[in-house]
């Protein structure tokens, strides 16, 4: 099988990281420019997947994948690209008919298995030419995503946060999910690989913050004392210098002050991009919001890193709490990260807390928050009120 990658970025020290990673897997060339990398195509080739930036000087990225179609049609191209912009994407896959289009900065273990998928489609392809096609079946889900956005087919759920030691709620997590109008209602496993690959994370993003806002706008109408929804962003939406302006702006226009919301990033998104983030988070937390780490211990934080973040909770992901009540070592683990979060003044969350054991030994082990569908499933909006009447009841 052909494992053989070319990675091509202006920036070194971009490429140097990729292939350090990935070079454990695969046999990685690298290019910093489109010429070099058609020279190395020249020179050895045939490669199994391109993944280039787009803004390069010289030849751009649309118009090296444009060429590498020409030249090596079964070579499947990816993008990846600073630009979270969907006609940037639409423009990707029409001139390059790319497979997929990611976005800076991303995960390595979604990097990699997007170039694993790529390389068993190369493979079918020379098997059975004309298998796929990456433009058609790529733009036909992004444009059908966009539209949803634009159309009313997505729903803004919440899934309910309490104390453990006093059983009160303490906020909730708003997640997306898609109405499709022929697949039913979709959970964002099954459509944030096409929203990555489409440059629409931003977008979504956007639609969460609002619908999130707006439907706490209308809870505070009705009467509801502030209770904190926790909406996830990206590293690449922290990197927007306007994005704690649009998250002011959001607020104010449904009348809402800063403890109705808390933003979420990943372990990893934190660890890998504080640096370029540090700045908006700062500001988002002098305008009273809190923030809180989402999926920790599937990163490689440290105590002496997180000594140096602005966040105010970490969310212990539920991998590690799904074996706490029947694996010793799951549960010492778990004793570890809440020590971490502990000696950092942070309150800690177990998250997909399915069973009373499990709530128990997560309380036994420090947590002092849950999350999951033990204490309930995430609820629509409509259903959210009662839920809280009838439990505080």
């Amino acid at each position: 099988m052909n494992r053989k990658i070319l990675l091509v970025d202006d920036e070194p020290h971009i490429l140097d990281g990729l292939r350090r990673h990935l070079s454990k897997r695969f046999e990685v060339h690298t290019a910093q420019s489109g010429d070099e990398a058609l020279l190395l195509l020249d020179g050895h080739g045939p490669f199994a997947a391109i993944i280039s930036d787009l803004r390069m000087p010289g030849m751009s990225g649309l118009e090296l994948l444009a060429e590498m179609r020409a030249r090596a049609a079964k070579t499947v191209r990816m993008v990846l690209s600073g630009s979270n912009d969907f006609e940037t994407a639409i423009a990707a896959v029409n001139e390059g008919a790319i497979f997929r289009f990611l976005t800076k900065p991303v995960a390595p273990d979604v990097l990699t298995e997007a170039i694993e998928s790529a390389i068993l489609r190369y493979e079918m392809e020379k098997r059975v030419p004309g298998t796929f096609d990456p433009c058609v079946d790529l733009l036909q889900d992004v444009r059908a995503l966009h539209d949803g956005l634009l159309d009313g087919q997505f729903r803004v759920f919440f899934q309910p946060q309490c104390d453990l030691a006093s059983g009160g709620i303490t906020g909730a997590e708003a997640l997306i999910r898609w109405q499709h109008p022929k697949n039913g209602l979709l959970l964002p496993g099954q459509f944030f690989g096409t929203a990555e690959a489409g440059g629409l994370m931003g977008e979504i993003t956007n639609w969460v913050l609002e619908a999130t806002c707006r439907q706490a706008g209308e809870w505070k109408r009705a009467g509801m004392p502030p209770i904190r929804l926790a909406v996830n962003v990206s590293a690449l939406d922290l990197q927007r210098s306007t994005f704690a302006d649009l998250v002011q702006e959001t607020l104010n226009r449904h009348g809402l002050t800063a403890d109705w919301l808390e933003i979420e990033l990943t372990e990893g998104a934190a660890v890998q991009d504080m640096d370029s983030i540090r700045a908006i988070l700062e500001k988002l937390i002098n305008m009273g919001i809190k923030l809180s780490i989402d999926d920790f211990g599937t990163g490689y934080a440290s105590l002496g890193w997180l000594r140096h973040l602005p966040f105010s909770k970490l969310k212990i992901d539920r991998s590690f709490i799904s074996e706490i009540d029947s694996k010793p070592e799951a549960y010492r683990f778990l004793e570890s990260m809440v020590h971490m979060g502990a000696e950092c003044q942070m309150s800690i969350l177990a998250e997909g807390v399915e069973t009373l054991p499990q709530m128990d030994k997560a309380k036994l082990a420090g947590c002092g928050l849950m999350q999951g569908f033990y204490l309930a499933m995430p609820l629509p909006a409509g259903e959210f009120p009662g839920w809280l009447k009838n439990r505080d009841g």
